[in-house]
């Protein structure tokens, strides 16, 4: 047994490092939001499944002038009678009106009241 065995992983992995490993190069490229939208959609295409789902995209839900139901989103930033901030995923929510209360809140659904003037993106 004076013989020792040698390991060819090494040789292995320099051989077949232009073709088995060049998929790994670029994997520390940033994903532009376009980029990761036309993903979004493309998964919720071949899954069948509403892009909102996938996503977990704000929905916002107004009945009238008086109500609305805000659904995934974060957490609430600021809130009074004239101003209500939430933050979702996409970015900032802003409800402005007058006697604005939130009905109810739970982990990912909030019903507002009140009347509403204007419904903004931040």
């Amino acid at each position: 047994m004076g013989k020792s065995l040698k390991s060819s992983h090494d040789t292995f992995k320099k051989k077949s490092k232009k073709t088995l490993y060049k998929q790994f190069e670029n994997s520390n490229k940033k994903v532009t939001p376009e980029e990761k939208e036309t993903y979004l959609e493309s998964l919720s295409n071949n899954l069948h499944l509403p892009g909102d789902m996938i996503a977990g995209a704000p929905i916002i839900t107004t009945t009238g002038r008086c109500s609305l139901c805000i659904e995934n989103y974060k957490g609430i930033i600021e809130y009074n009678s004239a101003v209500i901030k939430v933050q979702t995923k996409t970015g900032k929510i802003c409800i402005e009106g007058t006697n604005l209360t939130i009905k109810y809140f739970t982990n990912d659904e909030m019903r507002v009241s009140g009347i509403v003037h204007s419904i903004k993106y931040c």
